[in-house]
């Protein structure tokens, strides 16, 4: 089977229609990461990025707590967008992180330096789905992460997570060969998303068999329809980005298991 990322083979085709100790139920891993979004002026890429390459020095330089990791969009709806990410947090860190700004100036320093280059920004927190991914722990960075992002259709009920949660265990118990992380977003419209890493853009080939044919393989086609369709009826208005990771632009060097 030709590698190829989770959501290509998944939920393209969704929309259509391994050792197990490490994915162990009770993963007690902090599952929060802070999350910026942020848009330069048109025009401002280049003005932009040498003002934030200033700013994560001296966040550095200031001994920030955070591994703040960032990521520029390369194929997407607005491949002008940036972001920064930093996990391993409970919601609790949140309180004492906005205590460390206020006696550092991370923020001042920030619109004093580089929001003159900004267009907008977004801000959300997102938190890890480990018990239902595969996703094993001191993952290395990748050069690519492909992002698929769903809304969550409240009206549909239950039985699309019900269907998320069985296709992720035929994933995992059945020994499809991908990693797979699903994230949920606190902070404007409820959204679903699902992380594959990338090492390369030839990894975007699909397989010779999709996920949905993997699943009717293992169960049944009869099975696989109907895992597929509860699915798509509960997450809707599929979207999907590339990101690069940008260590230009990180605080530091980190596995990506934990960001």
């Amino acid at each position: 089977m030709k590698k190829t990322s989770f959501f290509t083979s998944l939920f393209a085709t969704a929309l259509l229609l391994v050792p197990l100790g490490i994915f162990a139920q009770d993963d007690e891993r902090a599952s929060l990461t802070d999350v910026w979004y942020v848009v330069p002026k048109s025009g401002m890429n280049a003005q932009f990025e040498a003002a934030a390459k200033q700013h994560i020095a001296f966040r550095r330089d200031a001994g920030d707590t955070r591994n703040w990791q960032s990521y520029a969009a390369v194929l997407g709806s607005n491949p002008t967008v940036y972001q920064w990410r930093a996990g391993g947090l409970q919601w609790a860190d949140m309180d004492a992180y906005i205590a460390e700004d206020a006696a550092k100036g991370y923020s001042d320093h920030w619109f004093a330096n580089v929001d003159q280059f900004v267009d907008h920004y977004h801000h959300y927190m997102e938190e890890a789905e480990f018990e239902n991914s595969k996703w094993p722990e001191g993952l290395p960075q990748r050069p690519y992460y492909g992002v698929t992002s769903w809304k969550i259709n409240q009206a549909a009920g239950m039985d699309g997570y019900e269907a998320r949660v069985e296709l992720s265990k035929i994933g995992i118990e059945e020994g499809w060969e991908e990693n797979w992380l699903w994230l949920t977003r606190t902070g404007g419209s409820p959204m679903l998303m699902v992380v594959s890493e990338l090492e390369n853009m030839a990894a975007m080939v699909p397989p010779e068999q999709d996920f949905f044919e993997f699943v009717a393989e293992k169960r049944s086609e009869e099975e696989a329809a109907d895992l597929f369709g509860k699915f798509s009826a509960r997450y809707v208005d599929q979207s999907f980005t590339i990101w690069a990771h940008r260590p230009d632009l990180s605080s530091q060097q980190t596995a990506s298991g934990d960001d």
